[in-house]
């Protein structure tokens, strides 16, 4: 029997690790020969956002958020986090996100388990807190094996912070089987969605102005945002300031977003920077044709361009806007790209990348 544990924040904050997390560890247990452990860093009061398994051990290290420095210094993270490796017996502990990498490189010294770091954004980002930087380079170091999301952080990693390529492992987020409910392509569809926590990372505000523009040529369409976060206040009052009430949308956490790709036209992202966004998967596996800026990481291995969407230069709001025209515009090419969306799809089969975290965990043993 092979142990594996995942330590991640929780299932109850919307985001793409969460419910990729949920998704890996659900088909792994599914084995015969593989037994899941989750670790939640912290959890809230709010319901769980995932189907998780019965069969899947469950546990929290915090029953509230603490930083991580007052975690390791203070609260004994690191004794908490081993005592459940022992405990469980765990061969591998995967750290989903580069916030939880130290601590679980630190707590599986002295235990039989390896590590493993999953990468879920841009590693060339810093921006999320302050020791992300560090935490990529004790990974370096010291982790058993790397995992990565895109060809793109794969190269990342090897050139800039000169990880041996036999401990690098690029494998891409999955799409859910759960996730295709639309069989056909609202053609008729006068909406536009866009999907992600309303934080700096998903850049909202941006689209705001983009969807002031578009809106104000086709007053007959609306745009729908999904998802929740410590933006909502800021651009709760864009939308209004904007006259775009009614307009565009805070739809906020859904717990039905599968059944509701269908109601849409096509799907926008404008974000800073991602890992491998999860909800262009989503929405190309339910025929949306694709529009997102050309981020480093993520997109351009999802779209290709003038083909099931649109990659659009970083920042150009004036290109995006074309670009949502020209689709609001055509039909035709709506129907084309929806169609070529859904082929894409194949690259990302859940089954193929259950394989390739099979093999990766076998070769640790």
């Amino acid at each position: 029997m092979l142990k594996i544990g995942f330590l991640l924040g929780n299932f109850q904050t919307n985001g793409g690790i969460g419910r990729v997390t949920s998704i890996i560890a659900d088909e792994l247990c599914k084995k015969d020969e593989i037994e899941i452990t989750t670790i939640s860093y912290f959890k809230t009061d709010a319901p769980v956002l995932y189907d998780i398994s019965s069969s899947i051990n469950q546990y929290v290290l915090f029953s509230a958020p603490v930083s991580m420095v007052k975690a390791i210094l203070k609260y004994s993270a690191i004794k908490k986090l081993r005592a459940i490796i022992e405990k469980e017996n765990l061969d591998i502990i995967v750290g989903c996100g580069a916030l939880f990498y130290p601590l679980v490189i630190l707590a599986a010294k002295g235990t039989n388990a390896k590590t493993i770091c999953w990468e879920h954004t841009d590693p060339a980002t810093t921006h999320d807190y302050n020791f992300q930087g560090v935490a990529r380079k004790l990974a370096v170091k010291s982790a058993d094996k790397i995992v990565v999301l895109t060809k793109s952080a794969q190269k990342y990693y090897l050139e800039t912070l000169k990880v041996k390529k036999d401990k690098l492992y690029q494998i891409y987020n999955p799409v859910s089987k759960d996730a295709a409910k639309s069989k056909e392509y609202n053609g008729n569809s006068k909406k536009i969605i866009s999907v992600g926590r309303l934080s700096y990372p998903k850049n909202f505000s941006a689209l705001i102005d983009i969807a002031s523009n578009v809106l104000s040529q086709y007053p007959d369409w609306t745009w729908d945002i999904y998802g929740e976060g410590e933006e909502r206040a800021e651009l709760t009052a864009k939308i209004e300031s904007k006259n775009l009430v009614g307009k565009v949308n805070l739809k906020g956490q859904v717990y039905d977003l599968y059944d509701r790709y269908g109601d849409y036209s096509f799907q926008v992202m404008t974000s800073r920077y991602e890992g491998f966004p999860m909800s262009l998967i989503e929405g190309a596996v339910n025929r949306l044709p694709l529009i997102s800026y050309d981020i480093t990481t993520g997109p351009n291995e999802i779209i290709v361009d003038g083909v099931n969407g649109y990659l659009v230069e970083k920042e150009n709001t004036n290109e995006m806007t074309k670009k949502i025209c020209s689709l609001i515009e055509n039909v035709d090419l709506r129907l084309f790209m929806s169609q070529k969306s859904y082929e894409m799809t194949k690259n990302f089969d859940i089954d193929n990348i259950i394989d390739g975290w099979c093999e990766l965990c076998e070769k640790m043993r």
